[in-house]
């Protein structure tokens, strides 16, 4: 799924920042990316998160800082939700944008802005936050959402020093990650995303998703380590093991049977992929858990 490049403040010119809330049956944006930061929480939703090169489940709760041009989404598929999900709001959160350039020169006339701008370069990879921190981030991102244009500003003065000192975040991306993505590529990259997607639980041929970009399979497997820097495989395994991760976590069910839930039709292949990506075997997740 390639990444549309978004405007998201477009035709607010003299504007530096903006709230917004979402409230839809399910979030419904493409793989996208935009110069503005953006401070999300998610009220109501689970699926498939995707920032740069780190693809997880996401589930309500979660509170993200994006620097600028991280190609990032949510996705939840509407067939994926039974009929009374759809009649009621499925997807909600509440978002912080802000035109990073604009604000540093804003706050720069009244100190020294170089651990902000520390900050937002590290954004660039993504960051989850957790703890007192996102609590107190939420709570400023629904206050100043609610708030009156003179008191926005304070409050995003508050929460922009809380950025600044915090250590209670994760970063999402690989520390090497470069946005490779280009416009061409947005139709072609959307189908094999979605696609991967809602199939991860069955067995998915190479050529089949080759077919979707209309490339061989040799020039699709360039062509998707290029953009996504790895694997058509590697992907899926990750795509995978995140369901995995809900699943162990969500219900006490035996791992061989998650297992196959997830796609994989060997327990063994299962143990070494969920080794590989999360440092430990199913059942020591389990027990920690």
């Amino acid at each position: 799924m390639k990444p549309v490049f978004a405007k998201v403040l477009e035709g607010w010119d003299n504007e530096v920042y903006a709230t917004r809330y979402i409230d839809r049956p399910y979030f419904t944006t493409e793989f996208h990316f935009h110069k503005e930061c953006q401070l999300s929480y998610i009220l109501e939703g689970e699926g498939t998160r995707i920032i740069g090169d780190s693809v997880e489940k996401f589930t309500s709760d979660e509170l993200i800082l994006l620097g600028s041009n991280i190609p990032h989404v949510w996705h939840n598929e509407e067939k994926n939700l039974n009929k009374r999900a759809k009649q009621k709001k499925h997807a909600r959160s509440v978002a912080l944008f802000f035109d990073p350039d604009k604000l540093i020169k804003l706050l720069s006339c009244f100190y020294n802005t170089k651990k902000l701008e520390q900050v937002l370069q590290t954004a660039r990879r993504g960051i989850s936050f957790h703890g007192s921190a996102k609590e107190q981030l939420k709570t400023l991102l629904f206050k100043m959402a609610d708030a009156e244009r003179s008191e926005k500003l304070i409050l995003l003065l508050q929460l922009l020093q809380i950025l600044c000192v915090t250590k209670k975040y994760q970063l999402l991306a690989g520390a090497g990650y470069i946005n490779t993505y280009h416009a061409r590529d947005n139709e072609r990259i959307d189908k094999v995303f979605k696609y991967l997607f809602n199939n991860f639980s069955t067995e998915i041929k190479l050529d089949d998703v080759a077919a979707l970009a209309n490339m061989n399979k040799q020039a699709f497997c360039r062509f998707f380590k290029a953009r996504t820097q790895k694997t058509v495989v590697e992907f899926i395994n990750e795509i995978r093991i995140a369901q995995a991760i809900k699943l162990i976590t969500a219900k006490d069910a035996a791992i061989k049977a998650i297992a196959y839930e997830c796609g994989y039709n060997s327990i063994s292949n299962f143990n070494k992929f969920f080794k590989l990506i999360t440092g430990k075997t199913p059942s020591a997740f389990k027990q920690q858990v």
